[in-house]
């Protein structure tokens, strides 16, 4: 079992401020003292999957955590289809809107490949903001490793807005505890409260829209995996290897990918390390900024180059 959220979903959606952004009426939370951390969740939840680790970095960054277009609780009104360079793009207008010139990112599943287009945006000097430093997490990085479970090939398939609508509820919560590690799954009511969460306030209608980023990894994969072997900044990958998904053969594809970048491999840990071990992983964040520091100091950061 995993640890209680810290904070429930319900107080969390309390919690946040809003943008508009095109047809987007877009949901964020901020909070925190130092360095902009941006923090990129994944498909297919919100970012209430960073309140586990959030309340680690209070003292140390001010965490910029929206909810990604179409999920959570940022409105897509238009109901049309978000490309990931769409939520790249809404993210420069974030850091925008936020005043803020630079941002190290932490990013995780679909948020690690929107982190991946910021990142070539960055290498291409066309960002608006400065990428300091991204910690992956299990994520689709390298498309050709990822491996869909049978809901997402669903969903992503010609009938994926009818198994949208008629999917039962228990049948997809079981889908997702599949992918946390054996001894970390939620369950009972700790997986009941994922349900609001995975629907947001655009529902069921909008979770084959959202999984259409799959597609576009396989279409844009030359330019985002070599957003990566390309990249002259700090990275690193944190990675729970029991993950069906992007586990252990996800981790060795990062290593040959950024020999040099940073790697740490969570042993019987599923595809939400924030969520199965938030303190190992709030450590192994601690420790990653605390040796760029040590680096920056020394100048040396360019050791930490992929």
């Amino acid at each position: 079992m995993i640890e209680p959220a810290p904070i429930s979903y319900e107080k969390w959606c309390h919690c946040g401020k809003y943008f508009e952004w095109r047809d987007h009426h877009v949901h964020y939370q901020r909070g925190g003292e130092g360095e902009p951390l941006l923090m990129i969740h994944g498909f297919p939840t919100s970012s209430w999957d960073w309140c586990w680790i959030s309340r680690n970095f209070v003292n140390r960054f001010h965490m910029i955590l929206p909810d990604l277009l179409d999920y959570g609780l940022s409105l897509n009104a238009s109901k049309k289809p978000c490309s990931v360079i769409e939520q790249a793009d809404m993210i420069e207008a974030l850091m925008k809107h936020r005043n803020m010139p630079d941002a190290h990112i932490l990013a995780h599943d679909l948020g690690d490949t929107v982190a991946q287009e910021l990142l070539a945006r960055h290498n291409e000097s066309k960002l608006s903001f400065k990428i300091k430093s991204i910690i992956f997490l299990n994520g689709g990085i390298i498309p050709d490793l990822h491996r869909p479970r049978p809901a997402q090939k669903l969903l992503a398939g010609p009938f994926g807005p009818l198994f949208a609508q008629f999917v039962p509820r228990k049948k997809m919560l079981s889908g997702l505890a599949e992918v946390f590690g054996t001894s970390t799954k939620p369950e009972g009511a700790q997986l009941d409260e994922f349900w609001p969460v995975i629907m947001g306030v655009n529902g069921r209608s909008s979770m084959p829209r959202r999984i259409r980023y799959m597609a576009e990894r396989r279409e844009h994969a030359q330019r985002w995996v070599n957003a990566i072997a390309d990249a002259k900044l700090p990275m690193m990958m944190i990675n729970g290897l029991a993950d069906p998904v992007s586990g252990a053969h996800a981790a060795d594809g990062f290593a040959k990918l950024a020999p040099k970048a940073k790697l740490a491999r969570l042993p019987e840990i599923g595809h939400f390390p924030q969520i199965e071990a938030p303190e190992a992983v709030s450590e192994l964040i601690h420790k990653f900024h605390d040796c760029i520091v040590e680096k920056q100091s020394a100048g040396n950061a360019e050791e930490f180059t992929g």
